[in-house]
This record gives C-alpha cells, sequence and structure tokens, in this order.
C-alpha cells in the first residue's frame, strides 16, 4: 500500500453516501468513516427526494436558530451575488425516476460546475443529473470528471454564459472567521445559512471501500449544512469559495438504510478551496486528478504513533530522500501523525512537486527528511 492508496478497514464509523441509483444487487448500506481523534459519525450530506416531507437518506442536520454572526446587511449583500452563481443538482435514475439532490456551483461561464463525487456518481453509469438555476431553469448535464479520493466532481451544461464564484484562500482562514454555506438542503433550493470557522486542518476520511474512500484535510465549520448541500459552497465575507460542503458529524444511532436523522450537533465538513481549484483544474483538462505520493507502503501491522515504513519505492521520492523500511514517520511539516489516515490526509493534502518535511523517528532518534512529491493517479 503506499500513501495514495486507502488503507485497510476503518473502525466503525458511518457515513452514508449519496441516495442510491436501483441497481440488481442490494444498494449499500453506507460510507464508514473516521474523523482523527474524535468518537463522532459521519454523514455526507447529498439529500433523498421528496424535500422536507420526504424521507431522508443520509444523517444530516438542520439548524434553525441561524446566528447573525457576520451582519445580517453583508450576509445578505452576498447572498443577493452568489445565489445566481449556486445550482440544485437533481438525480434520476435510468428511467428517469428522481433518486436525490445536491447541490453544485459554477466555476466556469462556459458551463463548468463544481459539485461533490458523491452527488455526481449518485446518477450512475446509466442515470441523469439535471442543474436547476437559481431562475428555475433547468439544464441536463454530463460528468467532466470525478475523483472519489477528494470527493470532487465537474458537470458541464449547455446555458448561455452563466455568473461565477471565485476561489477564495483557504490556507488563509483563521478559527472563529465568519463563513456563508450555500445549496438546496432538503430540496430547498437558494438556501443560506451562516457560522464560522470552528477548526482548519480537520483530518477527515468517508468511504466504505478502497474504490471510494475519500481523505479530507477538511475545513470544520458550524454553519447550518443539510441533506442536499453537498458540491454547494462555503463561502467567506467576499462571497469568495473558500470550501465545498462535503459532510456532517452526528452522535449516531441510525443509518443510512433506516432513512432515521439523528439531529444537527453543529460539525460539518468542508474540502478546502486549495484542493478544490488544484483538483477540479486537473478534471476539467483530463477528466482525472491526481494524487501526490511519496512512493513508500505503509506498514499496517503497526499500530503505535506514527506510521511505519513497510517498503519504499525503488528510485521514488521517499528512497532518494533516505528513507527506509523500519523508519517510523511521526509528523508531516510540523504537524503530528497518529497514524495511517492522519498520515495520507497532510500528504494528500500537498500540491504535486511540493517539497514536505517528514519527521522521522529511527534507532532511538528522530531527523527530518525533505521528501518531493510526485504525481500518482491511483485512488
Amino acid at each position: 500500500m503506499t500513501p495514495s492508496d486507502p488503507p485497510g478497514p476503518q473502525p466503525p464509523f458511518l457515513v452514508p453516501g449519496p441516495p442510491p441509483v436501483p441497481q440488481p444487487t442490494p444498494p449499500r448500506k453506507g460510507r464508514a468513516g473516521l474523523l482523527a481523534g474524535g468518537a463522532l459519525v459521519l454523514a455526507l450530506i447529498a439529500g433523498a427526494v421528496g424535500g422536507v416531507g420526504g424521507s431522508l437518506i443520509t444523517h444530516h442536520y438542520d439548524r434553525t436558530d441561524t446566528a447573525d454572526v457576520a451582519g445580517g446587511d453583508q450576509v445578505s449583500a452576498i447572498a443577493k451575488r452568489s445565489l445566481p452563481s449556486v445550482v440544485t443538482i437533481q438525480i434520476a435514475d435510468s428511467t428517469g425516476k428522481p433518486v436525490g439532490t445536491g447541490s453544485g456551483f459554477v466555476i466556469r461561464s462556459d458551463g463548468y460546475i463544481v459539485t461533490n463525487n458523491h452527488v455526481a456518481e449518485g446518477a450512475g453509469s446509466t442515470g441523469r443529473l439535471t442543474v436547476q438555476f437559481s431562475d428555475n431553469s433547468t439544464a441536463s448535464a454530463r460528468i467532466i470528471g470525478a475523483d472519489a479520493s477528494y470527493d470532487l466532481a465537474v458537470i458541464k451544461v449547455s446555458h448561455g454564459t452563466l455568473p461565477t464564484l471565485r476561489y477564495g484562500d483557504s490556507d488563509a482562514l483563521i478559527v472563529g472567521q465568519s463563513v456563508i454555506a450555500v445549496g438546496a438542503p432538503l430540496g430547498l433550493t437558494g438556501s443560506v445559512t451562516t457560522g464560522i470557522v470552528s477548526a482548519l486542518n480537520r483530518p477527515v476520511t468517508t468511504g466504505q471501500s478502497m474504490s471510494d474512500v475519500s481523505y479530507l484535510n477538511a475545513v470544520q465549520t458550524d454553519a447550518a449544512i443539510n441533506p442536499g448541500n453537498s458540491g454547494g459552497p462555503l463561502l467567506d465575507m467576499h462571497g469568495r469559495v473558500v470550501g465545498v460542503n462535503s459532510a456532517i458529524a452526528s452522535t449516531g444511532g441510525s443509518s443510512a438504510s433506516d432513512g432515521q436523522q439523528s439531529g444537527n450537533i453543529g460539525v460539518g465538513f468542508a474540502i478546502p478551496s486549495a484542493q478544490v481549484q488544484r483538483t477540479v483544474d486537473q478534471l476539467i483538462r483530463t477528466g482525472k486528478a491526481e494524487h501526490p505520493s511519496i512512493g513508500i507502503q505503509v506498514d499496517t501491522d503497526y499500530d503505535g504513533t506514527g506510521v511505519r515504513v513497510g517498503g519504499v519505492d525503488a528510485g521514488g521520492p521517499a528512497q532518494r530522500a533516505g528513507v527506509a523500511t523500519g523508519d517510523v514517520i511521526t509528523a508531516v511539516d510540523g504537524v503530528k501523525v497518529a497514524g495511517p489516515t492522519a498520515f495520507i490526509v497532510a500528504l494528500r493534502s500537498k500540491p504535486i512537486g511540493a517539497t514536505v518535511t517528514l519527521t522521522i523517528a529511527s534507532n532511538g532518534g528522530s531527523r527530518s527528511v525533505a521528501v518531493q512529491t510526485s504525481a500518482s493517479t491511483n485512488n
């Protein structure tokens, strides 16, 4: 296993995926997830069909006491500017039967729209995606590219010249900063909620299998996020995209198969815009995303703190930097990594070609090693 590949089975945290498309085989029950350092249940935030009155297919939350953390006039001005660029994505199966909803936003005026992979994949290979705009007009969409590892997708419509949103700098976010979530919770298009950045660089994984696991170095927020918000933008107070809403935490107790809500605990997660911009640009150019790798295998039998190197690729970045089998990586760029998940999340958040500093424990001592990441397209 290399750092660009997911580790083995994760602890039993539930992260339901998008509304399943009917298949000959039983639908999957959910997506297991891990939130490092907390016994929480994660849930992706695609919504089931039926709006407020319908049953919900995922565990998500609502908050009716939206705080005026940023001032009503400023929020309303940002909402007015951003709403024409935020869309509702309606998901249907091959027969045209609606199976769910999600959100997205226009990033290029010629029809390119950003959303979550778990929204786009909800239509399967034979289903349909329909984009609804703020003026209630609609257009069919096709998938340009998607990547499960980063839970991002780009879809495209032909609908004239569209208003766009701009990226902000997620690397400049600070804890306590005001943010705005926009999307279609519970099928309610054009919904706006406010909150703050609760934490940064939160290592989060979602996914049930090695083929669909996602690694998020997430922005945590208490802005109200609900089923249907998946893929919608998290905005700063200049109306710029600083994240893509993707998952929430809940206290658990129910599963994707029982259709029950577990309630709001005010902990949502967004993919940082720095990662979104890199991945979306790659998806538009090639239909695929590249993942940073340093060419090591992780020793999955190791149960200590950090990540023990189980093998090193010959001629790879790690070997060239002097990393050896048996070394234990305890930090990436000065940030401690408790285990494989935190390590992979930290590595996946880096650009291709970036130089990362690994702190390595070996032979009773500690040393720092600089390694340049290389590109891999493996999930």
